[in-house]
């Protein structure tokens, strides 16, 4: 059955016969129909009454590639015309029609039942096409109807936002912005209104946010759920929220996203980071050589010492051993935000990196009478990576599994084959993390504050050095724990193909 109400339909062709059995059968169905024997003529009508032709059956067949030029002309004239080809053979000429934006092609000696399979076909896209075009003026209108009504009260809000503020429909074209967004982005209203935000600011990150809130993808929730992006446009560093727009039937009509301009802060940062990786350099130094000194008089290679001048400098040189750890903590964090946590990559061999490790950490297990074990799997396959930031992972895990574990406890240290990874595992037996610190032991500068971690030296970094190095080297790090039970980190490291 016929779509109803009827449309106006054009019949382009030569063939007298054809055009004639093409009008009978389409006016039999209660649709309009207006015919042309040439391009000129069918032309001539699009031109004065484009309305006469929503549907357009057209003649492949006419000399010189005319059919083909009438193709491209429609396209530039009308808005999404709708075109079947009549040809012989519907071969060849027709792929060429097809390709220049022609929608089907029916057979010149059709029969009223193959001229149907078709036409119906055409004219349930016209009719989808048709409903489309309304459900986006729909939509821009649910948008722009603020602007459109003048209401001037609403404007005269979101212009006395202080951050930038830009609405855009469901396809990313702008629709609406503050005049702090237009000094943000140089926006001006005549000029960007209905483009595309790909066309007017220049940033991939910001389109991509605004696509996702359109499309209601579930990650973008995660996204915006903990720290909010910050992104650069030009010379410009902006903190961004990004919302789906959402109609009154609960349809997904827009996006809109708020700027915030951090440029000054983001500055501020630097200057503080670059200050703290400096001093951090500058301390480094003086305080190896300090421990160092230290050490010579606390073994009595100076002098004898009194049993309390001993404990002093044994105190002395724990304290120290600490401020190295911390700066040499901030240094490696200073890398991984620069993006330089690789330095340098190289086939590994992981067994033999943690054989090492395992035997400079195991002093410190024995001072505190942990028990450490460890079974490392031999033939794993090589690794690329960086080896000082695949040391400083397993220093830093196997140093906190020692650190939280109780006198008389045990740390189980495992590298094996896990499928395409090389999978390393500390498990403790210590004091456990509960789940509300569970979410945020990898944040920089985060410590459990427990009475039992009060007296535990660290700064707070370990762990977020650990998360960068693993990232950088696109592996992932899984954490699980029981308070009182101990902890288990499970790092999965991808191995080369």
């Amino acid at each position: 059955m016929l779509i109803k109400p009827s449309i106006n339909i054009l019949v382009v062709d030569d063939d007298i016969a054809v055009m004639q059995k093409c009008r009978e059968l389409l006016l039999n169905e209660g649709h309009w129909v207006r015919t042309a024997e040439s391009v000129e003529e069918a032309l001539d009508i699009i031109q004065r009454q484009p309305a006469d032709a929503d549907l357009i059956l057209l003649s492949l067949e006419f000399a010189m590639d005319g059919s083909l030029t009438l193709i491209e002309t429609l396209q530039k004239a009308m808005r999404e015309p709708l075109i079947i080809g009549i040809s012989t053979d519907c071969d060849e000429e027709a792929f060429e029609a097809i390709e220049a934006g022609a929608y089907d092609c029916i057979r010149r000696n059709f029969t009223d039942a193959g001229f149907w399979v078709k036409m119906n076909r055409a004219l349930e896209t016209y009719r989808l096409r048709r409903q489309l075009g309304v459900l986006k003026r729909e939509r821009q209108a649910a948008l722009t109807k603020s602007k459109v009504g003048h209401d001037e009260n609403l404007m005269a809000i979101l212009n006395s936002l202080t951050d930038g503020l830009i609405v855009t429909d469901w396809q990313a074209n702008i629709v609406l912005f503050n005049k702090v967004a237009g000094r943000l982005f140089d926006l001006k209203e005549g000029k960007v209104l209905g483009k595309p935000v790909s066309e007017c600011i220049a940033s991939d990150e910001l389109l991509s946010f605004l696509i996702r809130a359109v499309k209601a993808d579930s990650s973008l929730a995660t996204l915006m759920a903990g720290e909010e992006p910050v992104i650069r446009v030009g010379d410009k560093t902006l903190q961004t929220h990004v919302d789906p727009v959402m109609s009154e039937a609960g349809t997904v009509i827009g996006a809109v996203a708020l700027c915030h301009d951090v440029t000054t802060v983001a500055a501020m940062d630097k200057l503080r980071s670059d200050f703290l990786s400096m001093v951090s350099h500058e301390l480094k130094a003086p305080l190896s050589s300090l421990l160092m000194q230290i050490s010579v008089v606390n073994d009595g290679l100076a002098g004898e010492l009194t049993e309390k001048q001993s404990n002093l400098l044994s105190k002395a040189k724990e304290k120290t051993k600490g401020m190295i750890t911390l700066v040499n903590d901030l240094l490696d964090y200073r890398r991984i935000q620069e993006g330089k946590s690789i330095q340098k990559i190289e086939s590994l061999d992981l067994g033999e990196i943690l054989e090492r490790t395992i035997e400079l950490m195991r002093p410190s297990a024995q001072d505190k009478h942990v028990t450490m074990t460890s079974k490392i799997v031999d033939g794993l396959p090589a690794f690329n990576g960086d080896r000082g930031g695949i040391q400083a992972i397993f220093i830093n895990l196997i140093s906190n599994a020692i650190k939280y574990t109780p006198t008389g406890g045990s740390v189980n240290v495992s590298l094996e084959e896990a499928g395409k990874d090389i999978r390393f595992k500390i498990v403790d037996n210590g004091m456990g993390i509960s789940p509300d610190d569970l979410d945020r032991i990898f944040e920089r500068f985060y410590r459990i504050k427990t009475e039992q971690t009060r007296s535990i030296a660290g700064s707070g970094l370990g762990l977020s050095i650990v998360k960068g190095i693993v990232d950088a080297h696109n592996g992932t790090v899984h954490v699980e724990s029981k308070v009182g039970k101990g902890t288990t980190f499970i790092v999965s490291l991808p191995t080369q193909e």
